[in-house]
């Protein structure tokens, strides 16, 4: 089974550290469902939405992949680079 992640973030954006995840089953979240996730997220920054939240979550995301070995470092810089940091 697959963890799939639901995002229902708190109003505190301070509130990093706790992440809301849903969980089904046992083990790790699915690259490809990360990467969705991912995809999701940084459409909505490239469309407008600068939220702090919005730009935790991709960074919470981007942090998933290296440590699947997904992407690594270098990826993620560029990734923020062009997006985040616009």
């Amino acid at each position: 089974m697959s963890r799939r992640p639901a995002f229902e973030l708190s109003d505190d954006e301070d509130d990093f550290s706790k992440q809301d995840w849903e969980t089904e089953g046992s083990g790790f979240a699915d690259e490809a469902e990360l990467i969705d996730q991912l995809d999701l997220s940084l459409g909505s920054i490239e469309a407008g939405n600068n939220s702090i939240k919005l730009k935790k979550q991709v960074l919470y995301l981007l942090d998933s992949l290296v440590e699947l070995g997904t992407i690594d470092k270098k990826e993620k810089k560029k990734i923020i680079s062009d997006y985040i940091r616009q």
